[in-house]
């Protein structure tokens, strides 16, 4: 009777010793994945103000080109407005007010253009902020997680600990899914920034220097003398 009880007293204490054990590998799997989202986190934020200032840089090259559009307009009004019988003008003149007019529409496309590059960060900046709160739940079940399953490593509740596996399931899963929401949302936005940059770009350098212009610049040159500057070396024509 005495062996049958000490038998005894021995499988409870080894079921206990391997309920803590499988109680503390629990515990060590939620901070792993308490790290985790802790550092996707922080990886998150990052690339937000990554972007942030990716956007401002493309938002100074909008209000710039959308303020030259504004100021060739104003300068075509008054140039119009002068005009006592525009259509006594010479072919010369008519000419000079159509490149006025082509100047207005080519700073209007550029404008537009570098707008639309800049409204194509909003998508993965609001992805990235998104993806924080979702990391950040993610961290908070994993904390709680860890709390309930230290408690049930003291009283010795399984209900405790299958309530920590639980929650410890729920970060995971919280992860794996903003994780792979985020990825496809940021991947689009790449797409179309590359896109919209390529296309605002293209415009300003076929505008950069049209026949027109150049034939005024020759001809201001042959009225007045002197030549064209010569670039310097090393640097590239400032877009």
């Amino acid at each position: 009777m005495g062996h049958a009880a000490h038998a005894g007293s021995h499988g409870h204490e080894e079921g206990v010793s391997r309920f803590s054990t499988y109680v503390g590998v629990t515990m060590a799997v939620l901070g792993v994945v308490l790290a985790f989202a802790s550092a996707k986190v922080g990886g998150e934020r990052t690339e937000l103000v990554k972007a942030l200032v990716e956007q401002q840089s493309a938002h100074a090259k909008y209000q710039a080109q959308d303020i030259k559009h504004r100021q060739a307009v104003l300068s075509l009004r008054q140039v119009y407005a002068a005009l006592a019988n525009p259509a006594a003008l010479d072919a010369a003149k008519r000419n000079d007010v159509v490149v006025m007019a082509q100047t207005v529409d080519r700073y209007y496309k550029e404008s537009a253009a570098a707008k639309e590059w800049v409204e194509a960060y909003d998508p993965k900046i609001e992805g990235h902020v998104e993806s924080q709160e979702h990391y950040e739940w993610a961290m908070l079940a994993a904390e709680i997680g860890i709390v309930i399953a230290s408690v049930a490593l003291l009283l010795k509740l399984r209900l405790a600990w299958f309530c920590s596996l639980g929650l410890g399931a729920l970060a995971v899963g919280i992860i794996g899914a903003t994780y792979a929401h985020t990825a496809s949302v940021v991947e689009t936005a790449e797409h179309k920034i590359k896109h919209t940059d390529k296309e605002y770009r293209e415009l300003r350098i076929a505008d950069k220097q049209t026949a027109v212009d150049q034939a005024l610049v020759d001809e201001v040159y042959a009225t007045f003398g002197g030549k064209a500057a010569a670039p310097a070396a090393g640097h590239a024509p400032h877009k």
